[in-house]
């Protein structure tokens, strides 16, 4: 009697035509594993589950083959191995010759256990105790059972939350539970989701604490990070519904116009400070127009006064105007131009020109009209080939 050996560069036959039958015994029928008997059979199954395949190969006046059935194929963690981790077959060497030969097989029993690729990862020849056969079973089951795709999910899923990319980690590991729930693969899924499902409770959490602290765009800011970076978990499901719950009350949308409003003040009071007159002067027309009620919409109107009153930050301020309007009128040409309107493109150019005379618009735009001008001549100006 020998002991088992890794065969790893072997492999089981392909799907054969005709049906391998397992030798038959009366203790078959008491088996709790549902023990296959068709060999094409057996391979297909594994290869859809993605589950390894644990082949019995003996024969019927074989006295070691019985034992193996009465006592370590009876044993409840092998059985349990079985049940959970392989596609149990049995095969009668007798009226399977060529499947014994082509495995090399010598001595009964022989035990082959294999991935669904066909790949053979040990070969257990002649009687086993169920504590090395479950040895061997714990040895195989993680690398066989495991399809190709789903370890590669797992360590991109793995990757993904390393890098901080949870929504890409919890489809992946969802991906992989949904078809491998109660398979190891599975339960590594699901463990990997409740740790990323964890981090998302914690901001969750903080959130809740800032809005009953009566920080509430402080818990709102939290909210939408919950849901940006954690999106696909429930605390991110669980935040989206707090966000709705809190906006809802009209205290809260009388807090938030304040805030926006103040946000808009400091804006404001920053652009006037860096000389930024034309958009500081937008945002005060929008503070008083949109928040007329509050004191920030009086500060914003001393802002735009002070502006206004002044002659040199008036003319900055035109000049910032001038500069925007010459930049519109310049991506305005360059649209007409694109679509091969020569004419609208040269009379948007012409308007830059007279905007901003000798000034880097102005030269770029006269150096457009001098190509495009040139480019016109000898057929109609502002008409397309058919």
């Amino acid at each position: 009697m020998r002991e088992f050996a890794p065969r790893p560069a072997a492999l089981l036959l392909p799907l054969v035509t005709a049906a391998w039958l397992t030798f038959p015994g009366p203790a078959l029928a008491a088996d709790p594993v549902v023990w296959r008997t068709d060999y094409n059979a057996a391979r297909k199954e594994a290869i859809e589950k993605g589950q390894s395949l644990c082949v019995v190969i003996g024969t019927d006046n074989c006295f070691y083959c019985r034992k193996l059935e009465g006592g370590p194929l009876k044993d409840a963690v092998v059985n349990a191995h079985l049940a959970t981790n392989f596609i149990p077959l049995k095969l009668d060497a007798n009226k399977a010759p060529d499947l014994a030969k082509a495995l090399k097989v010598q001595l009964y029993p022989t035990i082959v256990l294999a991935g669904s690729d066909g790949k053979i990862h040990a070969f257990i020849e002649g009687y086993v105790e169920a504590d090395k056969l479950n040895d061997a079973m714990k040895k195989t089951a993680p690398a066989a059972a495991t399809p190709e795709w789903m370890a590669r999910d797992l360590d991109l899923a793995n990757k993904a939350a390393a890098a901080g990319e949870y929504p890409r980690a919890v489809s992946l590991l969802k991906g992989v539970y949904r078809e491998a729930a109660d398979k190891p693969a599975g339960q590594k899924a699901k463990l990997a989701l409740a740790e990323i499902e964890h981090l998302a409770a914690k901001r969750l959490t903080r959130a809740r604490e800032l809005d009953q602290s009566g920080l509430t765009q402080d818990a709102l800011d939290a909210l939408a990070d919950t849901v940006k970076t954690f999106a696909g978990t429930q605390a991110a499901i669980d935040a989206t519904a707090l966000v709705t719950s809190i906006s809802a009350h009209p205290d809260t949308r009388e807090k938030l116009r304040v805030r926006a409003a103040r946000d808009l003040l400091a804006s404001a009071r920053q652009e006037f400070r860096t000389s930024k007159f034309y958009d500081c002067l937008q945002k005060c027309e929008q503070l008083a127009a949109t928040y007329a009620d509050l004191p920030e919409a009086k500060e914003a109107n001393a802002i735009a006064a002070d502006i206004k009153g002044s002659p040199e930050r008036l003319a900055v301020a035109s000049d910032q105007m001038t500069e925007r309007t010459a930049a519109m009128y310049t991506a305005l040409a360059e649209a007409w131009a694109g679509k091969g309107q020569v004419l609208e493109a040269i009379t948007n150019y012409e308007k830059v020109v007279k905007l901003c005379p000798n000034t880097r618009q102005g030269d770029a735009a006269q150096a457009q009209l001098t190509k495009l001008r040139a480019g016109a001549i000898g057929s109609p100006v502002g008409l397309q080939k058919p």
